[in-house]
């Protein structure tokens, strides 16, 4: 019986070569996105499934409840809070710290680059599964194990154990082992492991075990064997409530709590939580779903519309089928089977589109490699019935229960909703649908370009960033200023745009510290970056190489401290780290990192012992060319076997902030979109003409002009479209209220990038539609009239 079904289905398809074409290519065309999103749902359960003991791991996160009653959610928590619930809880076997930080520069004396650091205690070589090609683990103070490649490009085939390496701020760290090569898809991702040891020298104010409101460490404990997950959750929610004030509640009103989640259940994230690094969240996934679906909906759409359109010329096929006996599943069962085998050879079409994309497309988010391959494998199949069923299922109800006896009579007309023919409502929400998509994407492109080149938060014009070997070279300094077109050098620890340093700050030493962002820099480059003060002065000059006693600070600081405003605050002394400092100015809040967070803390302190980077001001009519040429000749006198590291701050960036190959796939998915949606209305239009071939020759003959044939066959799609740009065009300003909401610093929406989308696709739409009418028009209609 199946093989019947799926002789006529492949008899139908073959009978029926166009119509088969543009539903097989239009699901072909839009399937690989599909497929991309499943491997992507794999990759995100898969992360951190090489661990042991992970079904035994869980990692402590913490509520933080504003005085004002608002909370966030951090996947980290306190310092010390490991040891609180080692001491506290039995149901604990051992705990962990681990403590990120992006960006340390690091040097053999021969090579330097930056590195993505963990600092972990000893246990945690126990509880995960990080091996050692070499060496041991680092317990001391001052030690660390690198990974592979970091060991292959610092020392090439020598043996890195036993030997160093240098951190401009904390000194020497001996290498005592090598890591095995390991999964990327882990939350644990790093360059170095430092042993936690290394911490008082690293991040001194953590040792404060005052210090409950920076929540910088994630906290994981492994339970006893015989205790479960929801057993110790319990326990931790005791834990919580017997904290002294001290530690659950912060001076300022603040109030933490913790609970426990699973170790499986951190990826994908379910909660929104901050400091939760490589951890896809399940928003992210929703939404890399939502473009595949809104793609394969037009694709099904097609098929449907296409469907129906044929259902007239297939309604005697389904009469003869009854009159003969078929039952009303069989012919269910066949329409079905015809859809899935469209499917199945649009999914044929799709993998290797999905093949082209991968060697074509470099997006950093996707992650093509999956451990279950079978399982990818099955949900494709799955994928690909489940897709030829919804693709089938309202042609299929409604062929199936048409009555013999009207077909036969040619009283037979295609499905309607009411009076709407359901072939004009799918037309408009194909064209809906696309117009809502290439809105969103329009949106997205705004967003990208807006971060990528604004210049209203901080000056990037003409700024070219020079990384330094060791702080600032006395001989360097003198070299760059010799320099004509170099208007301005000033030093940094970190460039904008990178993850920025943190430092904990509180009004007096009785309050808890608040974290805060801290840059150690000289006035110079507060005056390039062109940061707006709002009240107050700049950095005082200093030529010593001592950390100064002034700070600025930005307004949220001083909303942060709880001063009163920023006029008050000058002269208003802070802790910053251990050390006592006075307020010399307050600059406006600016965007210096990630445009979807809030505004957070900043304190800019003299301190040329973390100046990692001279931020050189170009004179505007400089070329590039020979101003990097300058600036290398200077550098090779001082360091012959070094290359120097120098970007512009401008392109850095725009590279950083405008994500290409991701665009590049969005056109793709929009260029997909829109040939979908050309080619239904293609298939509607060839059909409709085949139908009304006569009636066109009929009125040539009865002397109707070119014009009035293609305004009679062409007024009707014409109108629908209309019809789907009225219902596309709110529903792509309410898509881009949401987008930009979600942006802290955010362009608005651009409403003349919106009409240039509604212009492109009706154009081509109208293109369409005018060349068949006048084909229709312009047709001999003797032809047409000389079987009649």
């Amino acid at each position: 019986m199946i093989k019947n079904y799926i002789k006529i289905a492949w008899r139908n398809l073959w009978k029926h070569k166009l119509f088969s074409f543009i539903n097989i290519i239009g699901l072909g065309i839009a399937i690989p996105f599909a497929l991309i999103a499943i491997i992507q749902l794999q990759s995100s359960f898969e992360f951190d499934n090489f661990h042991q003991n992970r079904d035994k791991i869980v990692r402590v996160i913490t509520d933080l409840t504003h005085e004002n009653g608002s909370k966030e959610a951090y996947a980290s928590s306190p310092y010390f809070l490991s040891e609180e619930v080692i001491k506290a809880s039995p149901f604990v076997d051992k705990g962990v710290r681990v403590n990120r930080f992006y960006g340390w520069v690091l040097d053999n004396g021969i090579k330097t680059t930056d590195v993505n650091a963990i600092l972990v205690d000893p246990e945690f070589f126990d509880m995960f599964n990080f091996p050692l090609s070499k060496g041991s683990i680092p317990k001391d103070p001052h030690t660390l194990v690198l990974s592979e490649e970091m060991a292959e490009w610092f020392f090439g085939d020598a043996d890195p154990v036993g030997k160093s390496l240098h951190h401009p701020n904390f000194g020497e760290f001996k290498i005592t082992g090598v890591l095995k090569h390991y999964k990327p898809k882990t939350q644990f991702r790093s360059d170095i492991m430092v042993s936690m040891a290394s911490m008082p020298f690293v991040k001194p104010e953590f040792l404060d075990k005052k210090n409950w409101s920076t929540l910088e460490t994630h906290t994981f404990v492994q339970l006893v064997p015989s205790v479960t997950k929801e057993q110790f959750a319990q326990n931790l929610s005791l834990i919580t409530d017997k904290m002294d004030g001290q530690k659950a509640v912060a001076a300022n009103g603040d109030r933490l709590s913790f609970r426990a989640q699973s170790f499986d259940k951190i990826s994908p994230a379910v909660e929104k939580l901050k400091f939760n690094p490589y951890i896809e969240d399940m928003q992210d996934i929703y939404f890399n779903f939502s473009i595949p679906l809104m793609i394969l909906l037009l694709a099904t759409f097609n098929y449907i519309n296409l469907s129906l359109a044929r259902s007239a010329a297939r309604s005697r096929e389904v009469g003869v089928r009854k009159v003969m006996g078929a039952m009303k599943k069989q012919l269910i069962a066949q329409f079905l089977i015809e859809a899935i085998l469209v499917s199945g050879l649009a999914l044929c079409i799709g993998m290797v589109l999905v093949y082209g994309i991968k060697s074509t497309v470099h997006v950093r988010w996707i992650n093509w490699e999956v451990d279950n391959l079978a399982a990818v494998l099955a949900f494709f199949g799955v994928f690909t019935i489940i897709l030829g069923v919804l693709a089938g299922a309202v042609p299929s109800m409604l062929m199936s229960g048409l009555q013999p006896v009207k077909v036969l009579k040619g009283e037979y007309k295609p499905g309607s909703f009411g009076k709407i023919g359901m072939r004009r409502v799918l037309n408009i929400l194909q064209f809906v649908v696309s117009l809502a998509f290439v809105f969103q994407i329009g949106h997205l492109y705004n967003q990208f370009n807006y971060m990528a080149n604004e210049n209203e938060n901080f000056n990037r014009k003409n700024v070219y960033d020079l990384s330094l070997q060791e702080g600032k070279d006395i001989r360097l300094d003198a070299g760059l200023k010799a320099i004509s077109s170099i208007e301005n050098i000033g030093y940094t620890s970190q460039v904008f745009g990178n993850m920025p340093a943190t430092i904990g700050i509180k009004k007096s030493a009785s309050d808890d510290y608040i974290l805060s962002h801290y840059y150690a820099c000289d006035a110079d480059f507060i005056d390039i970056m062109d940061l707006k003060f709002l009240a107050g002065k700049n950095l005082p000059a200093s030529v010593s190489e001592q950390a100064s006693p002034f700070v600025v600070v930005n307004e949220k600081a001083v909303e942060k401290l709880h001063l009163k405003d920023p006029a008050s605050a000058i002269g208003q002394q802070m802790v910053l780290g251990e050390e006592l400092v006075t307020i010399a100015g307050v600059v406006k809040n600016f965007c210096h990192f990630n445009y979807q967070f809030d505004i957070e803390p900043i304190a800019f302190q003299y301190n040329p012992s973390s100046f990692r980077v001279a931020t050189l001001l170009s004179a505007g009519n400089a070329n590039n060319g020979i101003f990097e040429a300058e600036i290398e000749k200077v550098w090779s006198g001082i360091y012959p076997y070094e290359e120097p590291a120098g970007t512009w701050l401008a392109t850095d960036l725009y590279e950083r902030y405008y994500p290409v190959e991701d665009l590049k796939l969005m056109g793709i998915a929009s260029s997909v979109i829109i040939i979908i949606a050309i080619m239904g209305l293609l298939g509607i239009i060839i059909y409709s003409s085949e139908k009304r071939v006569k009636e066109i020759g009929v009125r040539k003959v009865l002397g109707a002009t070119v014009a009035e044939i293609m305004r009679l066959v062409s007024k009707e799609y014409i109108k629908l479209l209309g019809i789907a740009v009225i219902f596309a065009l709110p529903i792509g300003i309410f898509a881009g209220i949401v987008m930009t909401n979600l942006f802290t610093f955010n362009n608005g929406i651009n409403y003349g990038l919106m009409l240039g989308c509604v212009a492109c696709i009706g154009g081509i739409a109208l293109a369409v539609i005018a060349y068949f009418a006048y084909k229709s028009s312009t047709s001999d209609p003797v032809i047409a009239l000389k079987s009649e």
